[in-house]
């Protein structure tokens, strides 16, 4: 019967300390006092300016959207970044497997046309022929050699003190 009694009152004290203040209620408190205190304002807003036709008229003008000067645009950002590259490397036009990183092509096969070999290279499902002298891949890679093993080109990279380094790379023809 004691126990009995114990456990009533641990009970009842239980039931009374759940009926006092909690640590919550401060925290409510001082969230409506922000909520009160902080009042959001909209800024006003500028009238937007009104839109003015200017004409072109190209008389002697040069055509901005000529693809020479587009290329020469494109050459003058990009010489603060690369100043070690070629003139002739930054002026000439981009070849269609220039597009995609080496590492996506696949050398499928060979042929000889006229006693020089031809590689095969799929990429995106399209199949294209490579010789010697054309760029493929991102770093600025040109194909050196082409043979029955493989492609050998060289590439122009960037180190980490941003100095364009050339290194060897190779496509080789997988076997069967």
């Amino acid at each position: 019967m004691r126990w009995l009694s114990r456990a009533g009152l641990l009970v009842l004290c239980c039931l009374l300390m759940a009926c006092g203040p909690s640590r919550q209620d401060g925290l409510r408190q001082w969230m409506q006092e922000q909520r009160k205190a902080g009042v959001p304002r909209a800024r006003d807003l500028a009238a937007p300016q009104a839109f003015k036709h200017l004409p072109y008229a190209p008389g002697e003008r040069k055509d901005p959207f000529a693809k020479h000067s587009l290329l020469a645009l494109a050459n003058a950002q990009a010489e603060p970044a690369n100043p070690d590259l070629s003139q002739s490397q930054k002026s000439r036009t981009r070849q269609p497997l220039e597009e995609f990183a080496l590492e996506s092509m696949h050398l499928v096969g060979m042929l000889e046309k006229q006693g020089r070999y031809v590689a095969l290279v799929r990429t995106n499902g399209i199949l294209h022929q490579v010789l010697p002298g054309q760029y493929i891949g991102k770093n600025l890679g040109k194909v050196w050699r082409v043979d029955e093993s493989g492609i050998e080109l060289r590439e122009s990279v960037q180190d980490a003190d941003g100095k364009w380094l050339e290194r060897n790379a190779y496509l080789r023809l997988q076997g069967g």
